[in-house]
């Protein structure tokens, strides 16, 4: 294994952090990215990779990784020390309130013009030029980043942009394993699903909002739209979000279970290779991301629950009620379509408006940018 240590700059004086990247391999294959805690108040992923660690390190000690793994095990450490009222905000920058996982960059806005001149007939060689251009443009973004978490995007977007396969380890508040995957590689989706467990799949090309997983597709897409009728550009790498359940969800016998899962996935892409075990999970309920519809309060009060993440419902069920303790008014919170409770909020307590959960259904019900902030 070898430790890659890109410190960051000063935002204030005194302080000093830094971004680490574990290495392991011989170089001769396809290259894995996986990261965790980008959203530093969900801890399940930055769990799942203190596992998966010490089993890469046999495994990269036994000479069984062709290829190359690299592992972020905590992916923002300027999000981990911005706490306020004993509680880590985690999900937004203290300073701008900017979602730490949202703003990345567009690669294919900052290199098209100068591939188009490089670009030949064979896919391979595109595919060489295009990451190449990858890197070089991250590094002179990186030499004039504005702020620290600027710097942190781009440093970790620099460690997946050339990358074959990029795991972005999440959570919700309460929810079941799940994934949002771009359309491009089924195949991949589906073993990751059946390696890990996952039960629900949200499919979207271009979801908005420029978040670290399409920040590794998307480019790809566009670039093919440009360029695509002259020169063959090829598939983007396969890039997920894939969601750890909830945020209480932290314990070593379900991080030890993913990491094993992890294992499986990794020698299922030929990455891992004498790995005795096989994906053992059916296939995830495979759906679009326009189809995921918000529910929302209809009252402020107080959350009761007649579901949990997981549970197949039809339009039209109660999946809550909401309590107006003072006139003890209790209205119902209906589905706004069928399909599966995937996710709920993490507090009991709410305000009338406010998003409660989301439901999983074949119908389309949303469009333009699909990631709720």
């Amino acid at each position: 294994m070898k430790t890659e240590t890109q410190e960051l700059g000063s935002s204030s004086p005194g302080t000093r952090r830094r971004l680490i990247c574990h290495r392991y391999g011989d170089g001769n294959g396809p290259v894995v990215y996986l990261q965790a805690g980008l959203h530093a108040d969900e801890m399940p992923g930055v769990l799942v990779l203190q596992h998966l660690l010490p089993l890469l390190d046999r495994a990269d000690m036994e000479g069984r990784i062709h290829g190359e793994v690299r592992v972020v095990p905590v992916a923002n450490p300027l999000g981990l020390s911005q706490w306020a009222f004993q509680r880590p905000l985690g999900r937004m920058e203290a300073e701008t309130l900017h979602n730490f996982n949202r703003g990345y960059p567009d690669l294919s806005l900052l290199v098209g013009d100068r591939v188009e001149s490089k670009l030949t007939d064979d896919p391979d060689a595109n595919r060489d030029v295009i990451r190449a251009a990858f890197r070089e443009a991250l590094a002179a973004e990186l030499s004039h980043a504005r702020t620290e978490m600027i710097e942190e995007q781009l440093t970790l977007l620099s460690w997946s942009c050339d990358a074959d396969y990029v795991l972005d380890l999440h959570c919700d508040h309460f929810a079941v394993l799940h994934l949002y995957a771009s359309p491009a590689r089924p195949e991949i989706t589906s073993l990751l699903c059946r390696a890990t467990g996952a039960r629900l799949a949200l499919i979207e090309a271009v979801s908005g909002g420029h978040a670290f997983d399409e920040a590794n597709t998307a480019p790809w897409k566009h670039l093919k739209d440009r360029f695509g009728d002259r020169f063959p550009i090829p598939s983007p790498c396969f890039s997920t979000t894939l969601e750890y359940r909830g945020q209480f969800d932290v314990d070593d016998a379900t991080a030890a279970e993913d990491a094993a899962n992890l294992m499986i996935f990794l020698a299922g892409i030929g990455v891992v290779t004498n790995q005795d075990a096989a994906p053992a999970y059916p296939d995830a309920l495979t759906l679009p991301l326009g189809g995921a519809a918000e529910v929302f309060a209809p009252q402020g009060g107080i959350v009761t629950w007649t579901v949990s993440p997981g549970a197949m419902v039809q339009q039209g069920d109660a999946i809550a009620h909401v309590t107006e303790p003072l006139t003890r008014t209790r209205l119902p919170v209906l589905a706004p379509t069928s399909g599966m409770v995937f996710r709920q909020e993490l507090w009991r307590p709410c305000l009338r408006g406010a998003s409660l959960a989301h439901i999983a259904g074949e119908r389309i019900v949303r469009t333009g940018d699909l990631l709720s902030d």
